[in-house]
């Protein structure tokens, strides 16, 4: 590409075109859009352009920009008409003299300048404290030195430049300042003094920039401004939004020549195009394709409401809690009770992992904010007020009614309205409006109104972003599994809180909180994104219902035996796109609000891009439909009831050949995605078609009447043009033109020729155009008919990708099987529920679902036996041993196997029975919070208090060195009373590992403790020290010593310190074995009223409070943990 420089003078400007007339040197002239081109700004003397001899054009190249740039250079995004009269856009716009003062000093500088300069644009305002031209002109001088300026110093002159209404004199909306109560920084006072003297597109840009001081600003203009061009709309406001950047859409609602019309007709003066916010985008909010693809995981908004409920002389948490995912238009709504550590709230946090939160703004306790923090992954913080933005229930419900009675659309069949509650006087009897699961939570009263409110919350929030009506009209509610008002015994899953979630590396490692090396990991072999989203559901909420599981089991038995067709099957789901989130972007489009309503003027082809998402939709559901149908063949050679039921037309799988077929044979598919236009094929549209038919007809009579005319003339050259508008115009030779009829319309001539219209010809045209405005009008609101009967059809669309979801994670779970180390099995499952048989735990040979041989460097992972509960059985391990020698590797292996047999899936081991587990509990790793204001042992605690509080016989609890952050004796005491209340009290299974060995003699002969230990083999090593070789097999018996001096042998220790550390260590045991012989017959006999009071300290110290009384009771726990052991 040539890289010269060419020098010519701008004559004048477009402003329509927004095009200078450039001159070039050699006399050339060329209309061009100075935006789009590199160019420099020469001052010459005398102020006319130099003529040379080099006859060469001005080569167009693009404007150089960074990496985050686009590379075409755009720099406008289309004829877009801003203000006619801007000319000051860029400038500093200040009043009166002064302004005609500066402006002529500016003039008369840069005459007298011969230096060469680039354009600068500088920001749009009135005058600020300091001209910034002055500051521009002292920069320009020297621009190596404005980039090396302290740092001071550049700071010093920002805050020089900037407007005193944005700095020591900033107040908001209502002109309270920022010390002042109920200050909204979201918005901003402007001066009156300062919007007078703003041009039209300049005060439209504040004025919507003042109400929404927190979001960036994306508004479309012609002037030079940093910006991108609009193709590259969703690109760049993901990468905004994904940083956490709130952004404000404003978009022209009326066209230049709209603008033209409204002038005329109302008599207005107004030069700018009207503009309008059409779009709030957030984490939480980003909906279209291009910002979606590249994560398949849900992007949950969460709204939380709270209150304090006192019953019984104990304090609890009320929660009302909404959670959203836009995309797919998912609502799970509901109420719990909660404790003082919030632990069902944590669970949900560490489950959902929201990426927003709503809350009503000074209302949530201390204890709530720091769980919002401590479980979360930075999310957006948005704070609405109480009752005027965060509803309250009664505001909620009106609103929810009004939508759907304006709409005129019930959420749910007739047969499950139900009647709202007769004593909400306040709210009218309209439950025909509302959905289901709502007008549950209207009739259960103050059970539900938190729930409602926080509904309400999130619906104010939509609102906002144009989103509300979208997420209604199409909403999926579900009620969340722990909500308060729904029957315990209706509840159908296992409970997995924060800490198991954490602990047991589920979603997220504790390495960098990705996903690798977690379960759901090394599952996730699903090939579509709602089948990914669907197994993290299945593993966040197991099942605790045997016939549900067992019913997955034979699903994934039917599957595994038809093993190659499964394949086939998920070879043709790997070509589909995210359908989930597709189906709510058509639905939404349908309904044409903010961004895609019909008013918004767009420079980019939107409507050729819906349709080419509406074909992909089309083609994506026709793919699952003969996929499905493909599969059902397996039906001949499995009982399964789930798959029967996902797979036989009419049940799970909904009936949707005809339908599908309808679309087929209403329009040319591949046509239609390439021209951007849909064509009706014949008989799809019979208004369309008997249009088509009339014009064929009409073209038919024209092509007859011009060979008649030729006839009349005697002359065969007439032919038919079109000029402009005007249609089969016949063109006749200049020569014959006093030959034809008189009846001839003379429509236009050029030399030699003229050109008229015969009365036949002339009525055909005007039926002709009537026709074709009829067929164009059927063209236009063909796309807009298609997708709205495509909606009509919303319920089943959504139940063919649940079903085809549900196929996907089936067949991961065959498949992730097999990549297991060993043999593997199906479980054996015993509801175990109101039966007076001691829940059981037992595997043969259980090997781990996570890490493989190959990856620990050298050897084999050992299987290992596991017996708890049953008849012949203890209900709990505690287990000692080596340290590195297996044992928390062992807790979590055990309850991950657990959570795979209730999901459904198969185990590795060669034989697993279990009874149902209704919760898993797991206290692992030493670790403290911080910002939360929590030691490691009060962590400890804190997660203990919640198994000691919330536990039933159906639990498993994995406890792993409890009682380790705080003195041995302390420690050992609240380990052995945490311990003897699962055992006695609780009666749920569990394993303790411990280094405390004490708690090995004291538990020696209960034959409801079973005493296990990692084997090793202890040798000597060089100069005596010993030399352990793990052997990671769960072995009876306890173990005499935890050979910690190995560890720290193996961990690099000094041999100095190394055979210190054993000495010492030889002293400690010659002490504890004299102890050990006075205990060795006797099994402590726990006080009551200490276990008690152990309990009760647990949940003092696992609160925040840090009262004297508290500390006092520490103090107690210390003394009375002292004595007792000296007692036994």
């Amino acid at each position: 590409m040539d890289e010269a420089w060419y020098e010519g003078c701008v004559n004048s400007f477009d402003k329509v075109s927004g095009k200078h007339l450039v001159e070039y040197d050699d006399g050339e002239e060329e209309m061009i859009d100075l935006s789009k081109e590199k160019i420099e700004w020469i001052e010459v003397e005398g102020g006319s352009c130099v003529k040379k001899s080099r006859k060469r054009r001005l080569r167009k190249v693009s404007i150089v920009v960074d990496d985050e740039e686009e590379k075409e250079g755009e720099g406008n995004v289309g004829p877009v008409e801003d203000d006619s009269s801007d000319e000051d856009w860029g400038k500093n716009v200040v009043g009166g003299s002064e302004a005609k003062k500066n402006s002529k000093e500016g003039d008369g500088e840069a005459a007298n300048s011969s230096k060469k300069k680039k354009v600068e644009v500088c920001v749009f305002g009135s005058k600020p404290v300091k001209p910034v031209a002055k500051v521009q002109e002292a920069k320009s001088h020297n621009v190596l030195d404005s980039t090396t300026t302290d740092a001071s110093e550049r700071f010093g002159i920002r805050e020089e430049q900037k407007f005193p209404f944005l700095g020591k004199d900033r107040q908001d909306a209502k002109r309270r300042r920022p010390g002042d109560t109920d200050y909204d920084p979201r918005t901003l006072y402007l001066p009156p003094q300062f919007l007078k003297n703003l041009t039209g597109g300049q005060r439209q840009w504040w004025e919507f920039k003042s109400k929404h001081m927190d979001k960036v600003l994306f508004f479309k203009g012609e002037q030079p401004h940093c910006g991108f061009p609009e193709k590259n709309f969703s690109i760049n406001v993901e990468k905004l939004a994904r940083k956490g950047y709130r952004v404000l859409v404003v978009e022209q609602t009326e066209t230049p020549d709209q603008l033209d019309m409204r002038r005329k007709e109302e008599g207005s003066k107004d030069k700018v195009v009207k503009r309008e916010i059409c779009a709030v985008v957030t984490k939480g909010t980003l909906t279209e394709g291009e910002m979606l693809s590249a994560n398949p995981d849900a992007s949950y908004i969460m709204s939380v409401n709270e209150s304090c409920l006192v019953s019984s002389n104990k304090e609890e948490r009320l929660y009302g809690v909404c959670v959203v995912d836009v995309t797919t238009s998912q609502v799970i709504i509901g109420q719990i009770k909660d404790d003082l550590e919030s632990s069902t709230l944590c669970s949900l946090l560490s489950e959902l992992r929201p990426v927003e939160i709503i809350k009503p703004a000074k209302m949530l306790s201390p204890e709530t904010e720091r769980a919002l923090t401590r479980y979360t992954r930075n999310p957006l913080i948005n704070e609405l007020l109480p009752n005027a933005e965060f509803w309250d229930a009664e505001r909620t419900v009106r609103e929810v009614q009004h939508f759907y009675s304006r709409i005129n659309i019930s959420p749910v069949p007739s047969q499950q309205k139900e009647a709202t509650d007769a004593t909400s006087s306040n709210i009218k009897d309209e439950s025909c409006w509302l959905p289901k699961l709502i007008s549950e939570l209207l009739s259960a009263g103050s059970d539900g109104s938190l729930a409602l409110s926080a509904l309400g919350g999130i619906l104010y929030y939509l609102k906002q972003a144009f989103l509300d009506e979208n997420l209604l009209r199409y909403a999926k509610f579900e009620s969340l599994p722990c909500t308060d008002y729904c029957n315990v015994f209706k509840k159908p899953y296992m409970v997995l809180d924060a800490a198991a979630l954490e602990n047991l590396e589920i979603f997220e490692n504790s390495k960098n909180g990705g996903s690798s090396g977690t379960l759901y990991s090394q599952l996730n072999y699903c090939v579509t994104g709602f089948g990914k989203r669907l197994l993290k559901t299945w593993l966040a909420r197991p099942l605790y219902h045997a016939e549900s599981i067992r019913e997955r089991q034979d699903a994934i038995a039917g599957l595994r035996e038809n093993i190659s067709l499964a394949l086939e099957f998920r070879k043709e789901l790997s070509k589909l796109p995210d359908m989930e989130r597709l189906l709510t972007r058509l639905f939404a489009s349908s309904e044409a609000n903010g961004r895609n309503a019909s008013k918004i003027v767009l420079y980019e082809d939107a409507a050729k891009k819906q349709l080419q998402e509406f074909i992909s939709a089309l083609r994506a559901c026709e793919v699952m439909i003969v996929a499905c149908s493909s599969l059902g063949s397996i039906l001949d050679n499995t009982d399964s009831k789930l798959l029967h039921h996902l797979l036989v037309p009419g049940k799970g799988l909904p009936n949707m050949s005809s339908i599908i077929k309808q679309f087929r044979d209403a329009f040319d598919w591949v046509d239609a995605n390439s021209t951007g236009r849909i064509i009706p094929l014949e008989g799809a549209d019979a208004e369309f078609d008997s249009a088509s038919i009339k014009i064929e007809e009409i073209e038919s009579d024209l092509k007859r009447h011009i060979v008649e005319q030729k006839k009349l003339l005697g002359i065969s050259s007439i032919t038919y043009v079109t000029i402009g508008k005007d249609i089969y115009l016949l063109e006749v030779p200049e020569r014959l033109s006093g030959s034809v009829p008189k009846d001839y319309e003379l429509r236009s001539s050029k030399k030699g020729f003229s050109r008229y219209w015969t009365p036949f010809i002339k009525k055909m045209v005007g039926e002709l155009t009537q026709l074709q405005a009829v067929k164009e009008s059927k063209l236009k609101c063909m796309l807009q008919d298609l997708v709205g009967h495509f909606c009509e059809h919303h319920t089943m669309w959504r139940s063919l990708v649940a079903a085809v979801a549900e196929l996907d994670v089936l067949i991961t779970l065959v498949i992730a099987s097999d990549y297991y180390e060993g043999p593997t099995c199906r479980p054996s499952i015993s509801t175990g529920i109101n039966t007076t048989e001691v829940p059981q735990l037992a595997a043969k040979s259980l090997g781990h679902p996570i890490i493989k041989s190959d990856s620990l460097g050298r050897g084999t992972f050992v299987p290992n036996d596991i017996n708890i509960g049953g008849s012949d059985h203890a209900t709990f391990i505690l287990l000692t041993g080596p340290n590195m020698g297996g044992k928390s590797t062992l807790l979590r292996q055990i309850c991950l196997a657990v959570i795979l047999a209730q999901v459904g899936a198969n185990v590795p081991a060669e034989h697993f029975e279990l009874s149902l587990v209704d919760r898993i509990f797991v206290r692992m790793g030493a670790k403290d919070h911080i910002m939360a204001g929590q030691s490691t042992f009060l962590t400890e605690l804190s997660e203990t208090a919640s198994m000691l509080t919330s536990a039933t016989r159906d639990s498993l609890v994995a406890l792993d060195e409890l009682g380790r952050g705080t003195s041995t004796s302390d420690g050992q005491a609240i380990a052995e009373s945490v311990l003897e209340h699962f055992v006695r009290k609780v009666q749920c299974r569990g394993m303790f590992s411990t280094h405390y060995h004490r708690l090995a003699i004291d538990y020696k002969r209960d034959p409801k403790v079973s005493l296990c230990h990692m084997g090793c083999q202890v040798g000597k090593g060089d100069r005596g020290l010993e030399e352990v070789t793990f052997l990671y097999r769960l072995t009876q018996g306890a173990c005499p010593k935890s050979y910690g001096v190995n560890v720290a042998r193996l961990a690099g220790i000094p041999d100095g310190v190394l055979f210190k550390a054993a000495a010492k260590s030889k002293e400690f045991e010659a002490v504890y074995g004299r102890h050990q012989k006075r205990s060795n017959n006797s099994v402590p006999d726990w006080n009551e009223k200490t276990i008690k009071f152990f309990q009760n300290l647990i949940s003092i110290s696992s609160s925040d409070d840090s009262s004297n009384s508290s500390i006092a009771t520490l103090s107690q726990l210390q003394h009375q943990a002292r004595i007792l052991l000296e007692q036994n």
